[in-house]
Formats: structure tokens, sequence, C-alpha cells
């Protein structure tokens, strides 16, 4: 399904196994293929899991990465599509450690957490072009992404400054985020609004 090099979309017809959406990058849609990849392999053994994934990595590092950032492309031509930052690329560090690239996922984490620092908590998407919030995607539902990037790091590095970066985000979600109820998703990072949703995976994964 990857096309020559070696990028897949992000929606598949699964009756036809036709790509729907030819865009691809490191975010919704298809995060999820680059993250079970290699915690697969690191689970199983499995070398086809380890071969696939390489492939797929470098063909990231090559078509996506620009200095610490990652945009999107068409999978065909490689072609940048758009430019911007998605709460769930904010794995992608994480994922850089399990792969041994420490020094890449360090630059990119930063830059996540400098975004994060802007609005307290990290949007659901961001405007690296315009450097400013999508306007109709403001919210925060509680993504883990980030926490488990900066685990990640500070397990690769014990580097304390990711122990302060971790202090910093459970201050942040308990500032701006606890309720009576648990902790709630935020509706607009740039008001604060809160919404009555906490969603599993908030407690899973942070």
């Amino acid at each position: 399904m990857r096309s020559s090099l070696n990028l897949l979309g992000t929606t598949l017809d699964v009756a036809t196994g036709e790509w729907i959406k030819y865009s691809s990058g490191i975010g919704a849609g298809v995060d999820s293929f680059y993250e079970y990849l290699i915690k697969a392999h690191i689970l199983f053994g499995n070398e086809e899991f380890w071969r696939m994934f390489q492939s797929a990595y470098l063909a990231v590092q090559k078509y996506f990465r620009y200095g610490p950032w990652y945009h999107e492309a068409d999978m065909r031509t490689g072609r940048a599509t758009y430019w911007q930052l998605t709460s769930l690329q904010a794995f992608w560090p994480g994922l850089q450690v399990l792969a041994g690239d420490v020094a890449a996922a360090n630059l990119t984490h930063r830059e996540f957490f400098y975004v994060c620092k802007k609005f307290g908590v990290l949007p659901e998407r961001y405007l690296l072009d315009h450097q400013m919030v999508h306007p109709t995607e403001k919210y925060y539902p509680l993504r883990p992404e980030l926490a488990e990037s900066t685990y990640y790091l500070y397990q690769a590095t014990k580097d304390p400054w990711y122990m302060e970066v971790g202090e910093a985000i459970v201050n942040s979600l308990n500032l701006h985020t606890k309720v009576d109820g648990g902790f709630a998703s935020v509706r607009d990072v740039t008001t604060m609004q809160l919404e009555d949703h906490q969603h599993s995976f908030f407690l899973a994964e942070t």
C-alpha cells in the first residue's frame, strides 16, 4: 500500500483498498501505524515489523521533516501540503527515542513544549506557517502524547530538565482542567473554556 516514496496516506477505502486521502504526515490517521510498528517489534521481536518501521521512518525524515518540525506532504510526490502541528504528533519524540534517534527527539520535543507553554496546554492544531492556533480546532481533549514523549526522553537521558517539563504538565493539568469529577477537556485553549468530557485515554496513558 506504500507509495514509491515509502509514504502512506491517512485514509483507505476498506472495501477497495484505494487511498481516499493522499496527504500524509505523522499525525491523525497514520500516527498509530508508526507507533505500533516499532512497539510490536519490541514486544514480539519480529524483524518484519522493524524493517517496515525503518523504511517508513526514513521516508518521514526525508519528506516531512523541516528542522525540528514535521509538515504534511502528498504521499505520491513528497510535496508539502499542510504546515501544521497537531497534538497527536507529540508522540513522535517518544518514538524517536525507541528508535535510538535521541538528539532529533530532543529538538522536536522542545518545539512541542514551546507551543504548550504558549497556551498552557497543547492545542489540537497549530498553524506553523501563521504561528497561530487553528481557528476551528482550538480544543485540547487531554491528549497524553506529550507526557509520554517527556517520559521516554527522561528515561533515555536522565536530564532533570525533562522532570521539570513533566512537573509543568502536571501543574498545567491541575490548574486548567481539574474539576470535582476528574479532569475536563478544554474546548478553547485561548479562553480555557472547559467541556463536560474526560476521555478514557487520559487516565490510561498520561
